[in-house]
């Protein structure tokens, strides 16, 4: 295993690690829960990911990574709720500027994807498209936390974003599945499972409060 290969599969640590704990924490609060230390574990792992893929010139993965960590860092500034502790509000951007640094944020990313996506690749187009459009997904459903949460003046997950995860997750897996190294596509083998299990938490609490 190459040096940038030990990098990643420790963000990919990471990335697993504020997985889990988001689920816990969701578990325990019988509905979608937004610890803290998911945000800080969600910026490391991006970090951590974002170098990996420089080195391993896996060029269609990075925006996506870099797009996060910064919706990552301005979670950590809005607030939200850690625990079972009430909801901490942050100081709001507006939902008009947050909205249009998500537009230009998805362009580049497309943009950037299509312009790497050499014709000397080996990977097949199907593939090709299925990465773009899954790290296209995968990327813009933390713009969407992160418009919505500018709106609530608090950092939460609205239940479109655990829908985007789930399709991002399985077209990133079908990708990932493609290249030469399993750094990548370890972490989307399971990433479905949280999604759907956020889901039908959410489903049972506003059936519960209805």
């Amino acid at each position: 295993m190459s040096g940038w290969e030990i990098v990643g599969a420790v963000g990919q640590a990471f990335f697993f690690g504020r997985v889990l704990l988001q689920w816990l924490a969701s578990e325990r609060q019988k509905r979608s829960a937004n610890p803290r230390l998911f945000w800080w574990l969600s910026l490391a792992a991006s970090g951590l990911l974002a170098v990996a893929t420089l080195g391993l010139e896996e060029w269609i993965l990075l925006p996506g990574y870099l797009v996060n960590g910064a919706v990552y860092a301005r979670n950590l500034g809005l607030g939200g709720t850690d625990g079972d502790a009430p909801e901490r509000p942050g100081k709001r951007l507006g939902p008009v500027p947050a909205a249009s640094l998500a537009l230009v944020a998805s362009g580049l990313l497309i943009t950037w994807g299509l312009s790497h996506s050499a014709p000397e690749t080996e990977i097949a187009l199907p593939w090709l498209v299925a990465g773009i459009c899954g790290q296209a997904i995968w990327s813009t459903r933390f713009i969407l936390q992160w418009w919505l949460s500018e709106r609530a003046g608090h950092s939460h997950f609205p239940l479109a974003f655990w829908w985007l995860s789930l399709v991002g997750s399985l077209l990133n897996l079908a990708y990932t599945l493609q290249l030469d190294t399993p750094i990548f596509w370890i972490g989307f083998l399971t990433a479905w499972v949280v999604p759907a299990r956020n889901l039908m938490l959410e489903r049972r609490h506003r059936r519960q409060t209805a």
